[in-house]
C-alpha cells in the first residue's frame, strides 16, 4: 500500500507479501527499468527503460526486484485515499 509521496520522485510504501514478508515504511525513489516486469501497484507491463519506483537499495531486502510505474502513482498520496491499494491479482 503507499503511504505517502512526499516529493514528486519518493514514494513511501508499506510492502507486505504472504511470501516474502513485511517491510513497513520504506522509501522508494525513480529510477529507469533496467529489465521488463509487472508494475505492483496496477499490473501494467512494464519495459525496459520506462520510468519507475522501485525501494532504495539499503531497504530492500525482501522486494529489490519490485517495482511501481510512475505513471501510476497520483499526483498526490494520502493513505486515506481508498484508490491506493495494490492490484488486486498481485495481492497475496
Amino acid at each position: 500500500m503507499l503511504l505517502e509521496r512526499p516529493k514528486a520522485d519518493l514514494l513511501v510504501v508499506d510492502w507486505s507479501d504472504a511470501c516474502r514478508g513485511h517491510c513497513g515504511a520504506q522509501d522508494w525513489r525513480i529510477v529507469t527499468a533496467r529489465a521488463a516486469g509487472r508494475c505492483a501497484l496496477s499490473g501494467t507491463e512494464i519495459r525496459k527503460g520506462d520510468a519507475v519506483f522501485k525501494p532504495k537499495r539499503g531497504q530492500a531486502k525482501l522486494n529489490a526486484d519490485e517495482m511501481i510505474l510512475v505513471s501510476a502513482v497520483p499526483e498526490t498520496v494520502d493513505a486515506g485515499d481508498g484508490q491506493l491499494t495494490e492490484h488486486p491479482c498481485l495481492a497475496t
